[in-house]
Parts: C-alpha cells; sequence; structure tokens
C-alpha cells in the first residue's frame, strides 16, 4: 500500500513525524515517484492543488485527503476519479487563525483604523468617534463550525450578531436565519458583512449588485471564504459610489491575483493573499494522519464531503 502526497510548500520531516505517531509505515510517492507500475498500490491521496489529471492514475484509490477546508483545488479537475470519498481538514488551529482575521477587519472598519491610515499619509490628526459594539450589526454568511466560532468570539465582544445559513442554526447569544427567504434580513441588518460560504452554484456571485443595494448605506464587506462569491464588477460599482464603505478581501476569482487589477490600487479595498488562515502543517498533519490510520482500521474518515452540495 502507498500514499500519493503532494503539497509544493511542506516540511517533509512534519509529515513523516505524524505518520510515524499514527504508526504508518506506508510508502510516500510524489509525482515524479509515479511509475504504471506503482499507481496501483496508492490508496490514499493527502493533496493541496495536485496536477490536473494525476489523481485519475489511481484506480484503487479508497480516500482523498485535502489539505485544506476547500477541496475545489480536488473538484476542479474534470479528469479526478467519481466516487472517490474526499475528506476536508477540520482543523482546531485553522478556525482560530480565520476568526482572529474576522476580529481583525471588524474592528478595523468599527473602530475607524482604515481611516487613519490614509490620515497619516497626509498627516492629517482626525479623530472619529465609534458607536457601543452593540450598536454595530456583524453578519455571518454561512455557519459551519469556522462561522459559529467566529459568530461566538464576535458576541463575546458584544457585537449585534446575525448569522445565516442554508438550513436552521441555533447559537448562542447570535440571532440564526436561514434559507433564500431570510437573506435579505441579513443583508439589511448588515453593518459588517462577512461571508464565508464554500463555492456551489448557488453561491456563485451571491454578492453581486442587489445584494450590496439592500445592505445599509456605508456598509463593510470582509470576504475570506471564496473569491467567486462576489460579482467584482458589481462591488467595486457600490465601493465607488460610497454605498459600500470598504472591503478586506483576502480571496480572489484568480490568485495570485493579477497585476493591474482595479482592487490592487483602490483606496478602500484591502488586499491579503490568501493569508486569513492558511494551514497550520503540523495540526493538518496530526489530524490527516489520524484519519488515514482510521481508515486503515476499517473506520470512516471525516468529515467527508458531499459533492452535490460542495462542501
Amino acid at each position: 500500500m502507498a500514499i500519493f502526497f503532494h503539497w509544493t510548500d511542506a516540511n517533509e520531516d512534519v509529515w513523516k513525524k505524524a505518520f510515524k505517531e499514527a504508526g504508518i509505515d506506508s510508502e510516500i510517492l510524489t509525482v515524479n515517484d509515479l511509475t504504471d507500475s506503482n499507481v496501483e498500490s496508492v490508496k490514499y491521496v493527502i493533496a493541496w492543488a495536485p496536477p490536473q489529471g494525476v489523481l485519475k492514475r489511481f484506480s484503487n484509490l479508497k480516500y482523498i485527503f485535502s489539505i485544506g477546508a476547500g477541496v475545489t483545488h480536488i473538484t476542479d479537475d474534470p479528469e479526478a476519479p467519481e466516487g472517490v470519498p474526499i475528506v476536508r481538514l477540520q482543523d482546531d488551529m485553522l478556525i482560530l487563525d480565520m476568526s482572529c482575521h474576522i476580529l481583525h477587519w471588524v474592528l478595523h472598519f468599527h473602530r475607524f483604523y482604515y481611516q487613519y491610515g490614509h490620515y497619516q499619509k497626509e498627516q492629517k490628526w482626525l479623530r472619529h468617534r465609534y458607536c457601543d459594539n452593540s450598536d454595530k450589526r456583524v453578519g455571518i454568511m454561512g455557519l459551519g463550525q469556522t462561522g459559529q466560532d467566529a459568530c461566538r468570539r464576535l458576541a463575546g465582544l458584544g457585537f449585534d450578531v446575525t448569522g445565516w445559513a442554508r438550513s436552521p442554526k441555533a447559537i448562542g447569544g447570535v440571532r440564526c436565519l436561514h434559507g433564500n427567504d431570510q437573506f435579505d434580513e441579513l443583508l439589511k441588518s448588515s453593518d459588517i458583512l462577512i461571508n464565508l460560504l464554500p463555492l456551489t452554484p448557488e453561491t456563485e456571485n451571491i454578492l453581486n449588485a442587489d445584494s450590496f443595494n439592500k445592505m445599509p448605506a456605508g456598509s463593510f464587506v470582509i470576504n475570506c471564504s471564496r473569491g467567486a462569491s462576489i460579482n467584482d464588477d458589481d462591488l467595486l460599482a457600490a465601493l465607488d459610489s460610497g454605498h459600500i464603505e470598504a472591503a478586506a478581501l483576502d480571496v480572489f476569482r484568480i490568485e495570485p491575483l493579477p497585476q493591474g487589477h482595479p482592487y490592487w490600487e483602490h483606496k478602500n479595498v484591502f488586499v491579503t493573499p490568501h493569508a486569513a488562515a492558511p494551514s497550520n502543517e503540523g495540526s493538518a498533519a496530526r489530524f490527516i494522519s489520524g484519519q488515514i490510520r482510521k481508515a486503515m482500521d476499517g473506520g470512516t474518515p471525516a468529515p467527508i464531503v458531499d459533492i452535490q452540495r460542495g462542501y
């Protein structure tokens, strides 16, 4: 039995240690190791953005493990094998890192730090009064583990938090909405709107001109999920009109963000390079190794992606 591993930024020692601690002594193959004679021995794949076409070579594949919470880097391969379960990364460190990113930008906008950055360049000494946290309405789209954690942390700071998901959820201290019928209510009650939705056909371009127009004038957008959830032209128009005050964007349709893209130059767009919650290599290696050990012992790894839903 062999494991195919692909992550160009991997620290080999970290993964070897995790495999050893999990009692995994299988052969580890990379792209350069593959031959017609050894691909049939591959039972498990651990990967981030594997080369398109490589996964179809493994005829005896049992599971694909994503080194990340997202799986489009796997499912976008038109030749990816059908019917092979994909296990996404579920990592407490990733959840904490994402919540820290969200807290940073909520406070950045709520406390006018984005304006102070402009003022420093102009050598302008001007202070803004900010409202109480309880008077600032924060909306979160997507109530998986990451969204729920962010909701709880923001509510713990006293913000008026509303969460929205496709299906009903319950989070202490947080108003929870769900379904298409209540999506407009989320938009109308979000001074700061955070997108944590997975990318599916239903969520592509979910934030568009119609959505932005329903948000309060002078509101803010934080996107740290998938770039294609936002219609870029519509967001730029809303920013230029002032209806959306500013946006913090960590994810984009094309990454790296191309040179010359309007986001780079817009004074009220804050670009980060998909850095909100990079996979923590040590904890990711331990989680995935533990799930492979579980599969080797006859159990079922988790969480398995529902391909129809996209997450």
